[in-house]
């Protein structure tokens, strides 16, 4: 029988009903009968003095009501001022970042056809030529690849003319790149020895009058020039177009190959079509917006006249202008930064705000005059005039209005006050005493006692006919509710402590699959090797190996399973021991071909879709020859002897187990006395400190070159360990961390 049920069974019959009945009386209203006469007293004192201080109040609201418009305008008018200044700020940097975007995209899509080039001349025997036409009148306005040369080209250069047509195999690429692209005018593939592949939709521009394909000199246009003489990607400045008066944006990539140059690949997009995606970012009728790149020319601007404009075929520097003020200003913003100032643009007062297009190192500017700028808040303070004045007429009525009410009320309050106190009295603190007494008693008893005696409150007898009654229910109810969570306690902590004893066997199990020992292979001198894995909890997805394959082969792994805990470990345990056992068959010669059968392994019945990241790398220990394959898994770090660290920028696969029959593509490179190599998971770059920013690889970078100065690898490990504690500080880790680190002696 239950607490509750004795309670309810203890009550007398017809308690509720019948000559012996008692109606029940609220608590609520017990409570009001005996406080009612201090509320009384305490309406009077405060009616009266409310009446008074609001008459005061009143009239001093209207005294000061003309300083009080003063200091708001003021106020708002500065407020107002500072945060559009603000949102100005905020506008210029947000139309930098889609102006610098188009850039970006431009030199993502040229870089992506020098890569292409690049493969193409470093392998040339894996491309069939494919032929490549002269311009024709007849393609006008449709896109086609055209083959023009410069006025010394050597046509008879049977190479030169082989690794054109050989190229005409990117023709599709170049024709996606421009067709698909809104930034992009033209690409090109220019060789050094005068011949270029040229892709647009003008080919009779490049005829001329007699009928004949004009000459075109690639190798003297801006960013050819540039691109050879920095050995990097170049945007050159604003130029005429070669075969027609538009004004557009060059780059030019150089592509190297055995350390000479092979090939400059451009790409152009005209500068009208830029200033058309400006305009449509006007803010308002009185701002207005100029463009200048990192000499100080005008590239575009909205201003017809003034300091800051310019004519269609005029496009000067302004840090001559006879405005210091505003020359400081533009050297200022064309150091990268972000701003702005209050200058005098003709004459005028006006707020220019400036921001870097960090793709090609020009400066964004917007301004707008302070008159207008300040106009919104002017307005703002006349219409606060108009509505203080009729607040101040109201605010006297409602002030005779209210003091009457309040005396009214006052009244009314004490006379009800009166009549109920002298009608009413009770008892109210025994039986909740007595509650609160049984309370502290049950919460004192142990979680033994609870159990063998639950009736505890039932003992009590509270029949009072208001809450106090009810709450005695509740607790003998509540009594139940605590005597069955106690035992429900002690199975789930029993349960907890087993299953924490299972996570602790199961993380000394994946602890003892990966090596551990170190020195690994002390009877061999040629290398050394260390390794280390944390994993997020208490099981990780994170795991290395490294084996001889035979007595001149050493297989090197870094994996990441996808996901985290028990799932991601299990994966974890087959993946690491198929890779090696498919390693050691010795079926395949190369890490890609054991990255296809594993690859395929994991594929069959993997129903969940989980899958992992791999680095695979198998070095000829007698020659330094490393061969390796990736998928999807991080780049690998290496160390030059005497030289710092840089990633290895192979080529990557999809994660092993998503996709069936994936060919996966091999790095080969050669390893040198003293090189180091760094293999690592995502756990690193990606550490996270307590404000959500990433470790990154830079940082990585430079741990792994200030580890150097350990004298072990174990050092050299700890140290970067070291560096990434540092940088997260209390944060929690957020995924495994796995690095291996090796030395080719």
């Amino acid at each position: 029988m239950g607490i509750a049920e004795q309670g309810k069974k203890e009550r007398p019959k017809g308690w509720l009903s019948g000559s012996d009945s008692r109606n029940k009386v609220s608590l609520k209203i017990k409570i009001f009968i005996m406080c009612v006469s201090l509320v009384s007293a305490a309406v009077l004192v405060f009616a009266v003095l409310g009446v008074i201080q609001f008459g005061r109040f009143a009239d001093l609201l209207s005294e000061s009501g003309a300083e009080q418009d003063r200091i708001v305008a003021d106020t708002t008018t500065s407020t107002m001022y500072k945060t559009a200044t603000g949102s100005f700020q905020k506008y210029v940097e947000a139309d930098a970042e889609i102006i610098d975007n188009e850039f970006w995209l431009m030199k993502h899509d040229v870089e992506m056809l020098s890569k292409g080039v690049q493969e193409i001349l470093e392998h040339p025997d894996d491309y069939a030529e494919k032929p490549v036409s002269i311009p024709l009148a007849s393609d006008e306005g449709k896109l086609s690849a055209q083959l023009l040369y410069s006025r010394d080209a050597d046509r008879g250069d049977k190479e030169m003319m082989s690794s054109i047509r050989k190229l005409a195999n990117l023709n599709d690429q170049m024709s996606y790149i421009v067709g698909t692209s809104e930034t992009i005018n033209d690409c090109l593939i220019a060789l050094p020895g005068g011949a270029t592949i040229y892709m647009d939709r003008h080919p009779e521009q490049k005829i001329g009058d007699d009928g004949r394909v004009l000459p075109f000199n690639s190798d003297r246009r801006p960013y050819y020039v540039g691109a050879y003489l920095t050995g990097k990607t170049f945007f050159a400045p604003t130029n005429y177009d070669y075969f027609n008066d538009s004004m557009e944006v060059m780059l030019g990539v150089p592509v190297y190959v055995k350390g000479r140059l092979a090939a400059v690949v451009a790409g152009s997009r005209l500068l009208s079509g830029m200033e058309d995606m400006i305009e449509r970012m006007d803010l308002s009728d009185g701002s207005f917006i100029c463009l200048i790149n990192e000499s100080g020319n005008i590239i575009y601007s909205q201003r017809k006249n003034g300091e800051l404009a310019i004519s269609d075929h005029n496009r000067g520097s302004i840090l001559v202008s006879p405005n210091v003020e505003l020359v400081d200003f533009l050297q200022k913003a064309l150091e990268g930064g972000k701003g702005y100032e209050q200058l005098e643009i003709d004459g005028e007062p006006t707020i220019l705000a400036y921001a870097p297009l960090k793709t090609v190192g020009w400066t964004l500017l917007l301004g707008i005059s302070d008159r207008e700028l300040e106009k919104p808040a002017k307005d703002l303070v006349k219409r606060m005039d108009v509505i203080s004045g009729e607040t101040l007429e109201k605010t006297g009525f409602i002030s005779k209005q209210t003091q009457l009410i309040m005396i009214l009320i006052a009244i009314a309050l004490i006379a009800f006050s009166i009549f109920f106190s002298l009608q009413n009295a009770g008892r109210l603190v025994r039986p909740i005493m007595e509650l609160k007494n049984a309370g502290i008693r049950f919460i004192e008893r142990d979680a033994i006692e609870m159990e063998t005696a639950p009736n505890y409150f039932g003992s009590l007898n509270l029949f009072t006919g208001d809450e106090i009654e009810d709450l005695w229910v509740t607790m003998q109810d509540l009594e139940i509710n605590i005597v069955t969570s106690v035992r429900s306690l002690k199975r789930v902590t029993a349960e907890k402590e087993r299953i924490d004893t299972e996570l602790s066997v199961a993380t000394k199990i994946q602890s003892d699959m990966l090596p551990q020992i170190f020195p690994a292979f002390p009877e061999r001198s040629e290398f050394d090797i260390y390794s280390t894995m944390t994993p997020a909890k208490e099981v990780g997805g994170d795991f290395y190996d490294f084996f001889l394959i035979d007595d001149d082969h050493l297989a090197l792994v870094m994996a990441d399973v996808s996901g985290k805990g028990v799932p991601a470990a299990l994966f974890m345990v087959i993946a690491k021991t198929i890779i090696k056992n498919v390693t050691l068959t010795g079926k395949y010669k190369g890490p890609g071909g054991i990255l296809y059968d594993v690859n395929n392994k994991l594929y069959e019945g993997n129903d969940e879709s989980m899958f992992v990241t791999v680095w695979l790398g198998i070095l000829t220990i007698s020659t330094g020859h490393l061969v390796s394959a990736n998928g999807g898994h991080e780049f690998p770090a290496i160390c030059r002897k005497g030289g710092q660290y840089e990633l290895i920028k192979d080529e990557h696969g999809p994660g092993l187990g998503m996709f069936d029959d994936v060919d996966f593509e091999e790095w080969e490179g050669d390893l040198k006395s003293g090189d180091m190599l760094f293999l690592y998971t995502d756990g690193v770059p990606e550490a996270t400190d307590s404000q959500s920013e990433l470790f990154g690889i830079d940082r990585m970078l430079n741990a792994l070159d200030d580890s150097r100065k350990e004298e072990n690898l174990q050092g050299m490990l700890g140290k970067v360990r070291e560096h990434v504690d540092s940088f997260v500080g209390d944060a929690p880790q957020f995924d495994d961390l796995t690095m291996t680190i090796f030395v080719y002696k």
